[in-house]
């Protein structure tokens, strides 16, 4: 990239800074990926401030341009999993606003900004998984339930986990809008830099954003212009009480990669549009795929060895590490100045400094490397005594999938290559280092080790919770 007529090096690239339309100045272009930590405890779910400060503590000091939190859910009887922190009806207040404050402070230490991805799971929140009465169903824009694998067994354990959910009512969604609101909220007092909302990988915004889940006939639903219709009154209604410099962002799905009757790459190309014209967003960030995907690169990606050498930059042959690259290309069409960050599948220098230089991105997303290897950018993607070629993550596969395979129930057998990265995230927490080369089956067997010593009770859990399905890993 020739700059004043200056040929820009990859390191020049990737660390320039990015101020954002809300003010907020970036020091460079990495961002640490939204991931649920699982370190959250009951009764409340507030932040684990003691795992927090191993865990953030080490992304703080890495150099990212941005950090964006694991999820918080934004309703405490709908968790995607046991262990997310969660904005419940008190955390405004003391003691719980100071764990809040001291989160922000962890996570900021060393100057690079941090924001809050604020979600709900919506039809995605397991039995058990959250504080509500048993006989009570998830949410959902309609009562679509999960399809995931067509044996009986995947049938019967579907029901037990996930159930049927309850189509919302109108006072069911003004009931979400003011808890989204409350977590903004929430961010800006504890002094986060901002906030993310989480609509893309099937999670309860991204379920109103789809046909798939989303059949209503009222002002929620029935159109692709209606479709958007939850999503405008969120974002409406935080800038009303957390105007600039306050940071909000947006994750979307480029589109759902289902067979049949998901998002389509034109509508959801078409909810990037108003996103990029509102005025009232600072950057989208760019995903895919959800639960019954069967063709996102990202979710398909675990038994696929990463990089094991950098691509060099060449004028005539882009690089396309970036597995939503083609839907991003389609995005910068739109000449918007609101920056776009894609996330899932970068890896190497060359190729995220290529993305930048090539327009196709403004913002790089790491993900699973940000868990294996957490200093990454400050080690090796920004550190000039390391080359271009040899500037890349490490080469990853997660180890003895075969055991995925073998397990007859789908909805278990496939959540196991997520929980190897809950279980590396659980290691940061407790101070220790990542085990990029743990098997699946060494991961269950500590596990359920350690879970013996914890009491029997717990196994189930683990089994049926922290082993479902999570699509929040990005890589």
């Amino acid at each position: 990239m020739l700059v004043e007529g200056k040929q820009m090096s990859a390191i020049e690239l990737i660390e320039q800074p990015l101020v954002l339309p809300c003010g907020l100045r970036l020091p460079n272009r990495l961002v640490k990926c939204p991931m649920q930590e699982t370190l959250a405890a009951p009764p409340l779910f507030d932040p684990p401030i003691d795992a927090f400060r191993n865990l953030y503590a080490k992304w703080a000091a890495a150099d990212y341009g941005l950090i964006i939190t694991g999820q918080v859910q934004i309703d405490i009887r709908f968790l995607s999993i046991k262990g997310d922190v969660v904005c419940h009806d008190k955390s405004l207040e003391e003691p719980y606003l100071s764990k809040w404050k001291t989160w922000a402070e962890i996570a900021q230490a060393h100057g690079t900004p941090c924001i809050v991805q604020l979600a709900h799971p919506g039809r995605m929140s397991p039995a058990g998984a959250g504080v509500r009465p048993a006989d009570m169903p998830a949410i959902c824009p309609s009562s679509v339930p999960v399809k995931l694998g067509d044996s009986w067994l995947d049938k019967m354990a579907l029901d037990k986990v996930l159930g049927t959910p309850r189509e919302m009512t109108l006072a069911d969604i003004d009931e979400v809008v003011e808890s989204w609101v409350r977590g903004a909220r929430l961010s800006k007092e504890a002094g986060f830099a901002g906030c993310q909302l989480h609509g893309a990988h099937g999670f309860l915004l991204s379920q109103f954003l789809s046909p798939h889940t989303n059949r209503r006939t009222d002002d929620y639903g029935g159109s692709p212009e209606k479709r958007l219709a939850l999503l405008k009154r969120l974002i409406t209604s935080i800038r009303e009480v957390c105007p600039p410099p306050f940071c909000l962002s947006v994750k979307l799905n480029s589109a759902d990669y289902m067979t049949s009757g998901g998002l389509t790459q034109d509508e959801g190309l078409m909810q990037v549009r108003w996103l990029v014209e509102c005025g009232m967003v600072d950057f989208v960030e760019i995903s895919g795929g959800n639960a019954e995907n069967a063709t996102s690169k990202l979710h398909n990606s675990f038994d696929k060895p990463s990089l094991d050498k950098a691509p060099k930059v060449s004028e005539s042959t882009r690089i396309r590490e970036a597995y939503f690259t083609d839907f991003a290309e389609k995005v910068q069409q739109l000449e918007s100045n609101v920056p776009i960050q894609l996330s899932g599948g970068f890896r190497s220098r060359t190729g995220m400094a290529d993305a930048i230089d090539s327009g196709v991105c403004d913002l790089i997303g790491l993900g699973r490397a940000a868990v294996l290897e957490p200093g990454l950018p400050k080690v090796t993607l920004l550190n000039p005594d390391v080359p271009d070629d040899q500037a890349l993550a490490k080469s990853h596969i997660v180890k003895g999938q075969w055991l995925a395979r073998m397990v007859p129930v789908k909805v278990v057998g496939a959540g196991l290559a997520i929980q190897f990265f809950y279980h590396n995230m659980r290691r940061l927490g407790k101070g220790l280092q990542s085990e990029p080369d743990l098997s699946i089956p060494l991961m269950i067997f500590r596990d359920t080790v350690e879970t013996l010593r914890g009491g029997v009770s717990q196994i189930t859990n683990k089994l049926f919770l922290g082993w479902f399905w999570r699509p929040e890993v990005e890589k």
